[in-house]
This record gives structure tokens, C-alpha cells and sequence, in this order.
């Protein structure tokens, strides 16, 4: 395989629609994901499609070894990886006090534990095989504390800080680490999750996956997709701190 994107969570929504944008750009792409009928399915369609070499690897990415995992896959198979996207990830809504245990902390340990440990795994890695660009997804909610959200916006928040601070420790080497921040869109992980979108103006997959492909090409530091969520994101940096609190918590409902 050659010039090789690795997209997490690329089963539907966000990731699927990022491995289509990819391969219309004539990317190979390893998928992954827990479910094996549905990246067996899409890289068949991705590769008839678009004449590109699609493979994929089923994986638990709660699981602990999960980024060793996928690095072993990599390099067993001799793939050329130039990317790697982060975009696996959980979420839930409602009170904290009445929230699922479990579920919180999966949600910590998907969207913040695996996700550091792709990052500390494929960052030498990729300066060793010729370099290249690992992608973290955050979230507009990383640019605050959100009452009714307060688990994954926190984890949000790691992934922004987080990836931010990589992005200056190897700026000067052959390898970018880049955060892309989507706002509300039209996918199962809001709806699972119990995000509320009546009262937002949701973006499609597509246009996210479109957006963040010129991000990436581009090598942005920090990339937020639509006007509406980089004014949210610079409400968050200029109101007091209180005023934001306030703010999301109206606007994410709790009972």
C-alpha cells in the first residue's frame, strides 16, 4: 500500500465519510473498527469506486493494547502509513449524578487513553518510516465545561489541549499532529449518545470529512469547522468563565 490513511471509528458517520473523501483523492485506507461486516462492506465499495487499495482490521479500541494493536497490524502487513486520523470516539448526555459509571469511563478511556496511546506509539513511528500527519478530532465542546455534557466535553477538552501541545513538540520534525474540532453533526453518535439536535443546525458528514480534508492537506494547526462553531469557540476564549458556563448549560438540557 502507498501513501496509506489510517482512520479510526471508520464503520459510518464522521470516519466513514472521511474514508470516502480520502479515497476520492486517491488514498489507500486502513479502517477501523468493531464491526468487521461493516469495513469489510465499505472497502470492497471504496475500492471498486475508486480504484484504491482499501484494507481494514476489526478492533476493540477500548481495549488496552489497542494502539499496539493496530501498530503491529501496520507493520506486519508492510503498510506505508502517511496518516493517521483519531476520530474513534463516545459520548453521552444528561446529569452526571445519574450517568452511567461505565459508560464514562469507557468514555475516557476511548476518547482520551487510546487516543494518547496512538499518539505515543505512531509519533516515532512515523518519524522512522519517512514522516507524516496524525489528526486528532476534538470538539467544539472542548472550549468548554458543559453542564449535561460534562464527561465528553472534559475528554474533549484533553484531546484539544492535548494535541495542541504535541503540535509545538514536533513542529520541527517530519511528523504534524493536527486537531480538528467539529461542531453538532447529523450522525448515530449524537443520537446514541442522547444529544439533543432539534435545537441546532446540524452539518452533514460530508462536508465535515470535505473540510477536514483540505485542514489536514494544509497542515493547520487547529482547524474548527463552520463560522458558527469558531465564533463559539472565540465566545468561549473572550466571556468570563461564568458566562460560558452558563451559556452551554442552557443550551445542552438537563433534567
Amino acid at each position: 500500500m502507498n501513501n496509506t490513511v489510517i482512520i479510526t471509528g471508520a464503520s459510518a458517520g464522521i470516519g466513514k465519510a472521511l474514508a470516502y473523501e480520502f479515497a476520492k483523492h486517491n488514498y489507500d485506507l486502513l479502517l477501523v473498527a468493531r464491526s468487521e461486516d461493516k469495513l469489510k462492506k465499505l472497502c470492497t465499495e471504496l475500492g471498486e469506486s475508486y480504484g484504491i487499495t482499501a484494507r481494514f482490521l476489526p478492533l476493540d479500541l477500548l481495549a488496552d493494547d489497542a494502539a499496539e494493536k493496530l501498530l503491529g497490524f501496520v507493520k506486519d502487513n508492510n503498510i506505508n502509513a502517511s496518516y493517521l486520523i483519531n476520530n474513534a470516539g463516545m459520548g453521552d448526555a444528561g446529569l452526571f449524578e445519574k450517568s452511567d459509571i461505565q459508560k464514562d469511563e469507557n468514555i475516557i478511556r476511548l476518547n482520551v487513553l487510546t487516543l494518547m496511546r496512538m499518539n505515543r506509539l505512531f509519533i516515532p513511528y512515523l518519524k522512522g518510516n519517512g514522516g507524516g500527519t496524525i489528526v486528532n478530532i476534538a470538539s467544539t465542546l472542548a472550549f468548554a465545561p458543559t453542564a449535561g455534557e460534562a464527561v465528553y466535553a472534559a475528554s474533549k477538552a484533553f484531546v484539544l489541549s492535548f494535541s495542541q501541545a504535541l503540535y509545538e513538540e514536533t513542529k520541527k520534525s517530519n511528523v504534524s499532529v493536527l486537531t480538528i474540532c467539529p461542531g453538532v453533526t447529523d450522525t448515530d453518535f449524537f443520537k446514541s449518545a442522547g444529544f439533543e439536535l432539534g435545537q441546532f443546525k446540524a452539518a452533514t458528514p460530508d462536508s465535515f470529512a470535505a473540510f477536514a480534508y483540505r485542514s489536514i492537506v494544509k497542515k493547520k494547526a487547529l482547524s474548527i469547522h463552520r463560522i458558527s462553531n469558531k465564533l463559539t469557540a472565540l465566545f468561549c476564549r473572550l466571556a468570563t468563565r461564568k458566562t460560558v458556563r452558563k451559556v452551554f448549560a442552557a443550551a445542552c438540557k438537563t433534567e
